[in-house]
């Protein structure tokens, strides 16, 4: 589907949760998508077996000089975490973007890191710079 901006989106139901979703496509996974597409198959994207993927994520992951494994779960949570949530993106925004149907469920990727510790705490202090306590 594509908006007033010219942007596409993808819309689907969640396959879990039967959630209505959208997710806003860039350039890059629409030229992807050009380059993959066939009228030979359903699916958007070829389909590969688990093991393939496990294999391709492997690659992937040691081309890009990360030394611990991860998986798929993994790479969501770090997403969640270091890429939303300590950016100062909103809970309730992160919760969406899972597709979560509440925050509660969000809330377990909310770890506080020592980073977003002392960032928050600074902003504390910054809050209360000009405060004088008087007895």
């Amino acid at each position: 589907v594509r908006d007033d901006e010219g942007s596409l989106w993808l819309k689907f139901n969640r396959h879990k949760t039967g959630v209505p979703c959208r997710v806003k496509l860039l350039p890059e996974a629409i030229r992807l998508m050009e380059k993959l597409h066939s009228d030979g198959r359903e699916t958007l994207l070829p389909y590969i077996k688990y093991k393939n993927y496990q294999t391709y994520l492997k690659a992937l992951r040691l081309r890009a000089g990360i030394s611990f494994p991860f998986t798929t779960h993994t790479a969501r949570h770090t997403f969640a975490t270091l890429i939303t949530l300590e950016q100062g993106v909103p809970i309730e925004t992160v919760s969406k973007m899972l597709g979560h149907s509440n925050v509660s469920m969000t809330e377990r990727y909310a770890k506080v890191t020592p980073q977003k510790l002392f960032e928050e705490f600074n902003r504390f202090l910054s809050f209360t710079e000009d405060l004088r306590l008087t007895i």
